[in-house]
């Protein structure tokens, strides 16, 4: 032959014993593959979502945010583990001035935290203002005192 790999061809007998031993080293693998992706989701102190348990200390927190007009201050108050009020109690009068909007927005904001617990749920909300921001941001920087992680 000219420049041509000769292959030969090979029988290969599928026996009765043979499948059966491919049969358990499958399945081997695929036990193996469960456990794994199951002790993976399973760490300590992570839920099958991936994310870390947060749990709150009881207790009034204040949370500030600095902004060039002025600081945000945000007083939240903590009962049973669970955001149960919000105030801000400092807020610089420019933005007020400047939005009449901005305290039903700052009141949604509120109100879907301590819905939801979370306040990442008030930042998704479509809230994208500066002055918005900075209140998620001061009721953030309260909850962080306040967090036991577990």
């Amino acid at each position: 032959m000219m420049g041509g790999i000769l292959i030969k061809p090979r029988i290969i007998l599928l026996t009765k014993k043979n499948l059966i031993i491919y049969a358990v080293l499958l399945l081997v693998v695929i036990v193996g593959l469960v456990l794994l992706f199951t002790l993976r989701i399973n760490e300590a102190g992570l839920a099958a979502s991936g994310y870390t348990y947060l749990k709150y200390n009881d207790g009034i927190y204040v949370g500030v945010e600095k902004t060039e007009s002025g600081d945000v201050k945000a007083e939240v108050t903590i009962k049973n583990e669970k955001i149960k009020e919000i105030k801000l109690i400092e807020m610089p009068p420019d933005y007020i001035s400047n939005n009449p909007n901005i305290k039903d927005e700052i009141s949604d904001i509120i109100y879907t935290t301590i819905k939801t617990q979370d306040v990442a749920a008030a930042n998704d909300a479509g809230n994208t203002s500066y002055v918005l921001s900075k209140v998620v941001k001061a009721v953030r920087n309260a909850l962080n005192e306040s967090i036991i992680v577990q």
